[in-house]
Formats: C-alpha cells, structure tokens, sequence
C-alpha cells in the first residue's frame, strides 16, 4: 500500500505506433466488409450467413456422384427390356437397359436445388467453380466404365446448348461455361457446339417431354471424329433424359462416340424412381400384343395390367 494513502497508477508501455496502424486497418475492413454485404450479400444460398458458400453446401458438391439413368424415362430401351420373375421378396416387372451412363451431384431438391438456382439465375457466378469441380470427380468415374478413350486430353466434354432467350436473359451460357471450368480442372477438352434445341419443356406433356430433337448446326472437326474420343454431355438438370437423349442422337449422327452424362442434379434419384406416370402407362399399352389387352384407354377402355405388360414383353424377341 502506498504509506502516503494515494492510489497507485498503473504504468502501461505506450502503444506501438504499428498496434495503431493495424487496429486501424481492422476497423477499415470490418467497415468495408458489412458495407459490401449491404450491396452484395456475403450469404450462402442455403442461407448461412458470412460465406458465398458454407461448409455443409461445399460437401454436398463434392460428394460422390450417384448413377441416375434408371429413374430417365426418356433412356430406357425398350428393345433390350427384360422380364424378371415374381420373387419371394419383388414382385414381376420389367429391367430397362439404358441408352447411356448418368451421374449426378445429388437429387433437385433442398440445398442442391438452391445452388443450382442460385448459379443459373441468381447470378452467382462463383458457384461454378466447385460445382465443375464435383463434375470432374463424376467424368472421371465415367471413364473408368468406358473404354477406347485414345484422346490424350481426356473426353471431349459437350455442353447441352442453352436457348437464345435463356443466355440473353442469364447474359452468358452457364453449361458452356462450366465446361470450361471443368476443363480446366483436367476432366477433358471442351467441345462447344452450336445447336438449335427444340423449345422449352415447360408446359410439355410427358410424351413431348420424352421426345425432344437437338439439331447441331456446327460440324464436328473431323480430326476428333477420327481420334476415337468419347463424348461426355454436361446439362444442369435432369428430368425424363429426353434433352440427353436428344443430345446422344445428334453427336452420334455427327460420327462421335458418347460414353455418357454428368449433371447437377437429377429430379428423381433411384430410390424415388419406382413411380410411373400415366402417359409412361399408356405409352407401356402400346408395346403389348392385342390379344392381351382390351379397349384402348384412350377410348375409355380399362388400363394394361402389369400381367399384361410382362406378358407381352416376354414374348417379345430380346435383342443383345
């Protein structure tokens, strides 16, 4: 205790001239950042706040891709179907062999809808990135299943073509761009194509949506025809796989080879694919024998049962 009764003063060393300088810069950045966050949200698409994107959406895009192409309509062969018998545990139905391999990020919906959203038409440009990232990761497993790649920059990436009015409103060509990204990253060349899609699928009924036409209107160079390169298709979104089938029809009239498709996201993943829509019924009708049916349902008459439909597949001839 001080024997004079004052009270003792604290002695502190005075303040770097550099500790100053610095808190300053601090509050200079912090003051910058939230006025940026007012004009430009500093927010996740799922909502977190602080980061572009957050953690939980960064390993959603870098999951392991799924296969989807039993839940695309649109991609079922009917030629090669196969009848499997009922089963103690499944009933009778029939195995689709698809037109080509699908990988996905992960189904439509919830956050994986949000990003999708968010980098198409949310102008979030930055999304791209770890999105061609997770395409890259779903090419490479593509190519493990495909065989005969002799280009030695990979496979020729192809982006499905957006229509005019989507890239003015959007002011680029989101698939093309990924594409470009994704090369970057390694997954292959890209091969940008000119193409005249057929109109939007919205409004479509299931059988238009299922038989939709690309007519490209730029040749394919003649030296990538001659390489025995695959082709992998690279769309967004995924719903009955017409606009992939439209895609495979066109390239392989060109004189490529497709080895297959990666996508974001796919509307139905396949442990939600069981479901069959009405027209997917009636188109079934179609393919069975007369004799094992009875008025056509688009005249009032009773559906095709399942029996019916295995039935007249299973006399169908199987082609290999």
């Amino acid at each position: 205790m001080n024997p004079r009764g004052t009270r003792a003063r604290d002695v502190r060393a005075p303040r770097s001239p550099w500790a100053r300088l610095d808190a300053v810069h601090r509050a200079v950045r912090e003051t910058v950042a939230q006025t940026c966050a007012l004009v430009a949200p500093r927010d996740c698409p799922c909502g977190a706040e602080g980061a572009w994107l957050c953690e939980g959406c960064r390993t959603l895009l870098a999951s392991a891709p799924l296969r989807v192409e039993t839940c695309c309509d649109a991609l079922q062969l009917l030629d090669a179907a196969r009848v499997h018998e009922e089963g103690p545990h499944q009933p009778a139905g029939v195995d689709h062999a698809p037109l080509l391999p699908v990988l996905a990020l992960g189904e439509y919906t919830g956050d994986l809808q949000r990003l999708v959203l968010a980098w198409k038409n949310g102008g979030m440009l930055h999304l791209g990135s770890p999105i061609a990232a997770g395409l890259s990761t779903a090419v490479q497993q593509l190519g493990l299943r495909a065989a005969g790649d002799a280009s030695g920059d990979g496979p020729l990436l192809v982006p499905v073509p957006s229509r005019l009015g989507a890239r003015l409103r959007r002011g680029e060509d989101h698939t093309a761009e990924l594409v470009r990204a994704m090369s970057r990253k390694g997954a292959g060349q890209p091969l940008l194509l000119r193409a005249v899609p057929t109109t939007g699928q919205g409004g479509q009924g299931a059988r238009q949506r299922r038989t939709r036409r690309i007519r490209l209107t730029s040749p394919v160079p003649r030296e990538l025809r001659r390489s025995g390169a695959q082709a992998v298709i690279v769309d967004d979104v995924v719903t009955t796989g017409a606009t992939l089938r439209g895609m495979h029809e066109a390239l392989t009239e060109a004189g490529l080879q497709v080895g297959g498709a990666v996508v974001v996201a796919s509307a139905r993943v396949p442990s939600r694919s069981r479901t069959i829509d009405q027209e997917t019924l009636q188109e079934s009708w179609h393919a069975v024998p007369t004799r094992h049916r009875s008025e056509s349902p688009s005249r009032g008459g009773a559906e095709p049962s399942r029996g019916a439909i295995v039935a007249g597949l299973r006399e169908r001839p199987h082609h290999r």
